[in-house]
């Protein structure tokens, strides 16, 4: 999470892109430093950048440093900058093997998420035979890689989801048919991480008692 919004957010200033707030982490807020917050529960983060559908600018404002005012290749590329650095990042930790594990995570979170309580078991479960057999580095980069595949998958507050919507927009500032887009997009990754998560609290609850 520290690499992927930290690069992101480099990503955006070296694009000339005016970045409104960044934030490790969710929850409460812990630490203030300007623009950088850190949160309680360091499970995500998100990079508000300046943008034209999100808030309100003066009538004179160019929005040249507005992030949906950008190139195509800017609105693709900038949300697409952190995890393709943790993808090289874990691939150069893990060599060929690497891949093909990533490869594999994209059915891997599908098939887990239709069946949480037996496919998702299995599949934490040799996650931990993993974690247990293997060092820090290896551990970092697996896990690194299965959430570059989550974060690339096609939907709305994903990365991949807000690739795919720059692309669809072909570029423009907006389009109108862009917020009934997002909903839709919106509830099949929402629909996942819930499963994952109760796939998760299943896993945890089992190994306390056991």
């Amino acid at each position: 999470m520290l690499i992927h919004i930290s690069v992101m957010a480099a990503c955006a200033r070296a694009f000339g892109i005016t970045v409104r707030s960044i934030s490790y982490g969710v929850g409460p807020t812990l630490l203030a430093l300007g623009k950088v917050q850190v949160k309680l529960l360091p499970l995500a983060g998100n990079v508000v950048l300046k943008d034209t559908r999100e808030e309100t600018l003066y009538d004179d404002d160019p929005c040249l440093d507005a992030y949906n005012f950008q190139p195509l290749w800017k609105q693709v590329l900038l949300p697409l900058s952190g995890v393709g650095v943790l993808l090289a990042l874990s691939l150069g930790i893990m060599g060929a093997s690497g891949w093909e594990r990533f490869v594999a995570a994209f059915g891997q979170i599908v098939h887990g998420a239709l069946a949480p309580l037996s496919t998702a078991q299995e599949l934490l479960g040799d996650g931990e035979t993993f974690a247990r057999t293997h060092g820090f580095a290896l551990v970092f980069a697996l896990f690194s890689l299965k959430l570059c595949a989550f974060n690339l998958l096609p939907f709305a507050g994903l990365n991949g989801g807000q690739a795919l919507l720059a692309i669809m927009r072909g570029g423009k500032p907006y389009a109108a048919w862009e917020e009934a887009a997002v909903k839709w997009l919106l509830l099949p990754g929402l629909t996942i991480l819930l499963a994952w998560v109760a796939a998760f609290g299943w896993h945890g609850w089992k190994i306390m008692a056991a």
